[in-house]
């Protein structure tokens, strides 16, 4: 057969594992019952030694649409997700976490959506907790279909878009081109550890390159919340921090000053009302990105005067 006779499909579902035997069967079953048919499914399993890898083969066994692979020892969750891009063969890519699972129609409404060459990326609504029935949606509040890269970006900042790809839909050489292993930020962090940063700049650093970005306001993934997920495993703050750090960076070297500082702003009052606690503006300001100097935290502090309702001006 020649390569020009083997069929590319149109999607690879991405499903990156380790240690899911628990979950693996219904995410993967997901994936399969989907009503567009045009798509493979990558597994790449990170060395699971809990049965996991064992489902994964009886899948690949009754249908040839599952492929699946093994890495010989474990690299990391952020070099998993690449090892499964790597793989794809499919002209878009979404990726399924191994503890999720997607609804039926959810490539029929996304894939179409990205048709349009303008169009960074497709993200939907997000249904998150311990079981369908137990969760609430999450990410649906735009009005819009279709957002300018600005809107997106506001979205994110201000909580009310996806911070992670498991809601997403993107080109493959996109998520190729966009994921990282880590960043240069100011504060080292541990990225590769649980994922929180290199996920949500997949959508930034895609999104920028492009005019609009797609949305649905439908839950068509669900998020399964559990004492294994990254996000309820925070040890030490790494989730919060890791988001913070990686969004930080990206404003300041993307962005400018302007939206750097309000962002900063606005994380630098959420944390003390969670702490219930002062937090110095010149550290803060340090541990993302800044200098901390006078300049710099005279502006924050006149940002965050304005969050809180009040006027203080100081001259750019």
């Amino acid at each position: 057969m020649t390569d020009e006779q083997i069929h590319q499909p149109k999607v690879s579902i991405l499903i990156p594992v380790f240690n899911r035997k628990d979950f693996i069967t219904e995410c993967i079953q997901s994936a399969l019952h989907q009503t567009f048919t045009d798509f493979e499914i990558i597994v790449v399993d990170n060395a699971s030694d809990d049965g996991t890898w064992e489902i994964c083969q009886q899948f690949a066994a009754v249908d040839q649409r599952v492929r699946i692979f093994r890495n010989e020892s474990n690299i990391g969750p952020v070099r998993n997700w690449m090892r499964c891009a790597q793989e794809a063969k499919g002209v878009l890519s979404k990726i399924l976490f191994s503890d999720d699972s997607l609804e039926v129609s959810c490539l029929s409404e996304m894939v179409p959506k990205l048709d349009d060459p303008d169009v960074a990326l497709v993200y939907c609504a997000a249904r998150i907790g311990k079981s369908r029935d137990d969760s609430v949606v999450a990410y649906s509040q735009v009005d819009s279909s279709r957002l300018s890269s600005a809107e997106f970006l506001n979205l994110v900042l201000a909580g009310k878009a996806p911070v992670s790809p498991g809601a997403v839909l993107i080109r493959t050489s996109d998520l190729l081109k966009n994921l990282h292993t880590t960043f240069p930020t100011s504060t080292p962090r541990q990225f590769e550890k649980n994922g929180a940063g290199p996920d949500v700049m997949i959508m930034l650093l895609t999104s920028q390159k492009y005019l609009y970005v797609a949305n649905i306001q439908r839950p068509f993934v669900y998020f399964r919340a559990h004492a294994g997920s990254f996000s309820i495993e925070n040890s030490n703050n790494d989730v919060v921090n890791g988001y913070r750090s990686a969004i930080a960076f990206f404003l300041i070297n993307n962005k400018g000053q302007h939206q750097w500082l309000d962002y900063l702003a606005h994380s630098w009052l959420q944390q003390m009302r969670f702490d219930y606690r002062w937090l110095p503006p010149i550290l803060y300001l340090r541990e993302y990105e800044g200098s901390g100097s006078i300049a710099e935290v005279l502006k924050m502090l006149s940002y965050s005067l304005r969050r809180i309702g009040f006027k203080f001006f100081v001259k750019a």
